[in-house]
């Protein structure tokens, strides 16, 4: 049984290249943590990266739709609406159980 489901954007380094950057989620599972990989953002641009990570803390877990100015809004906002559709907050929020079928 999995618990505590928390996801994050890890920046893993190279030795010659840039860092890798990507969406993990960590877990415990029989009494040890496991990392998965999700996602692999290192192409996408810093603005959609920065919304991920805002999205992944939590930001905008009570937002009501309301504007919000700024240049990332319609990233930010898309990544609303995607989270919402496949039920990603349910997975990753803190102090819940999430099962395994949320992936």
């Amino acid at each position: 049984m999995i618990y505590y489901v928390v996801m994050y954007i890890a920046r893993v380094p190279n030795r010659k290249s840039p860092p890798a950057i990507l969406l993990r989620e960590s877990y415990r599972e029989g009494g040890k943590v496991r990392t998965r990989t999700i996602a692999n953002l290192t192409k996408w641009a810093p603005e959609r990266i920065a919304a991920m990570e805002r999205l992944v803390k939590g930001e905008f877990d009570d937002w009501s739709g309301e504007m919000t100015s700024g240049e990332i809004f319609g990233v930010l906002l898309a990544l609303k609406q995607l989270a919402d559709q496949v039920a990603l907050p349910m997975c990753w929020a803190p102090r819940r159980k999430a099962s395994s079928t949320c992936f």
